[in-house]
């Protein structure tokens, strides 16, 4: 599951796919082992973080792959490459940046939660899980399932799509890296998303506070 069909000459695109294959099992709901309990007023459709697998590298994989595609059509295989060596071109560099990144991701889903869902800050967690060593986000308080789904996509489109656009419009090769990084990190939110994609709007979200996923209740059942 990886481009290297695409980018041969790239040297460290081992490390970009494990890097991102492991924060992509810790954040995503695997679709075989996902937990689905109906209660009276409560779906919970979520699973244990340490049991988060590779699925959601399946939602993200495809539009990675438009956005490579598209890419050398219009610049070149070389100039693809060279991105990523420019990435990759100092390790520890990249290290930083690449968990930075999913720092700042998390930061992304709390606001943008807190923003429009109308919640105070007090409402939004940030912490850091040790056992999976990943930055976390989670809202206290259940939320419109919309204000829900922007909150989810917002990282993706930010630190992922933009960036991709924007190396596709001016041939940065680097930009269009990072883009495809944080697409792919983005997997996990992807596959959130396909999964509550047809709840009803009436319905709120309520985010798991140990587990990936989250609760579907009715909004006459909420409670904070």
């Amino acid at each position: 599951m990886s481009f290297r069909c695409i980018i041969w000459s790239c040297p460290c695109w081992d490390c970009f796919s494990s890097t991102v294959c492991l924060y992509g099992n810790m954040h995503a709901i695997h679709l075989k082992e996902v937990n689905i309990v109906n209660t009276p007023n409560k779906t919970d459709l979520s699973m244990p973080m340490e049991k988060a697998g590779v699925y959601s590298i399946l939602f993200a994989v495809p539009i990675a792959l438009a956005f490579t595609v598209i890419y050398i059509h219009r610049w070149g295989t070389a100039q693809f490459a060279s991105g990523f060596d420019d990435l990759f071109a100092n390790f520890f560099v990249f290290i930083a940046v690449f968990f930075l990144g999913i720092v700042v991701h998390e930061l992304i889903h709390g606001l943008t939660w807190m923003i429009f869902g109308r919640q105070p800050l007090s409402a939004i967690k940030f912490g850091f899980q040790a056992r999976t060593f990943t930055p976390y986000a989670h809202c206290t308080v259940p939320l419109k399932v919309n204000p829900y789904r922007i909150g989810a996509a917002m990282p993706c489109i930010l630190l992922g799509l933009l960036p991709a656009i924007a190396g596709i419009i001016n041939g940065n090769g680097l930009l269009l890296a990072f883009g495809l990084l944080f697409i792919t990190a983005a997997g996990g939110d992807l596959l959130i998303l396909w999964l509550i994609r047809k709840v009803d709007n009436d319905k709120l979200v309520e985010d798991h506070p140990t587990q990936a996923g989250c609760y579907i209740i009715e909004s006459g059942n909420a409670t904070s």
